[in-house]
């Protein structure tokens, strides 16, 4: 990109995002009517999690981004709100040394929108919420539930909970197998249970070759309004010599949020300059 600053934002942007895209061939298992029973109760339960959560707010977050000798930290919050029409809305923004907001980003699902705003420029990025325009944005095989999935530490909120390549338990312990973003490519997903909950811990990606592409690791689970939460999340891209680590200290469930929490027109002024998001690839 051709600004630093905007390379760091995009970065900050996808600190929750796991990229998993349109699934592949790869020939499935059939399970035995009690390993199906049993992930079905694990599956329920990171499902109630999800539909429990009408909204979710983050106020102490510490975000580390590593790109190869290169490491900074941002300081972030976050509001999540499943909207009255329905839609999923989200708010991330990232603050300066002395708390002021210097970045944000809006995924607005009801008004189909997206915008990226660098509060120090008079600059906004703006564009169509979907699939595609991620994918051109970030470079990445990215879809909006991914983004979900990532914030609910649940790989299986797209909907892909029948066809497995694999299931292995031992103890406490599963790992399950199913297809990834392309052809041949491979999810790893290894949970634990713990007190009777389901734990995600970690979830892979590898390519045709066994290369890692990508790893998303969960951990420091506790109970937020008696729903069970990861404080710690971990996403490493090998190849692209990137990793965010996230933090969080203050988390908070069903609390009251506005829908106009998540308008953008309150950040794009007269003043401001509109630059379609497809402009972004071009940096």
């Amino acid at each position: 990109m051709r600004y630093a600053s905007l390379h760091k934002f995009s970065v900050f942007c996808l600190l929750f995002v796991v990229v998993v895209g349109c699934t592949g061939s790869t020939a499935t298992v059939r399970l035995s009517p009690a390993t199906r029973a049993e992930l079905d109760s694990i599956l329920n339960t990171l499902q109630a999690r999800y539909d429990l959560t009408g909204s979710l707010k983050i106020t102490r977050m510490m975000v580390t981004i590593e790109e190869g000798d290169r490491s900074e930290e941002i300081r972030e919050l976050l509001w999540y709100k499943k909207s009255e029409n329905g839609g999923e809305l989200l708010q991330i923004q990232a603050l300066g040394p002395m708390n002021e907001p210097r970045g944000v980003a809006i995924a607005n699902q009801d008004e189909n929108l997206f915008l990226i705003r660098l509060l120090n420029e008079q600059k906004a990025y703006l564009g169509p919420l979907s699939d595609g325009a991620l994918r051109e944005i970030f470079g990445v095989d990215l879809r909006v539930s991914d983004v979900l999935s990532a914030i609910f530490a649940n790989p299986f909120l797209d909907g892909r909970t029948d066809e497995f390549i694999s299931v292995e338990s031992s103890g406490a312990k599963f790992v399950i197998a199913r297809s990834g973003s392309q052809k041949e490519h491979v999810e790893t997903i290894t949970l634990f249970i713990r007190d009777g909950e389901p734990r995600v811990a970690e979830w892979h990606i590898h390519d045709e070759n066994g290369t890692l592409q990508q790893r998303a690791a969960f951990s420091d689970y506790r109970p937020v309004s008696g729903i069970l939460r990861p404080h710690k999340v971990e996403i490493e891209r090998p190849l692209d010599q990137t990793r965010v680590a996230v933090k969080i200290a203050k988390v908070e469930l069903n609390v009251e949020i506005k829908d106009s929490k998540f308008d953008v027109e309150p950040f794009l002024g007269e003043d401001i300059e509109i630059i379609p998001l497809s402009e972004l690839t071009e940096q």
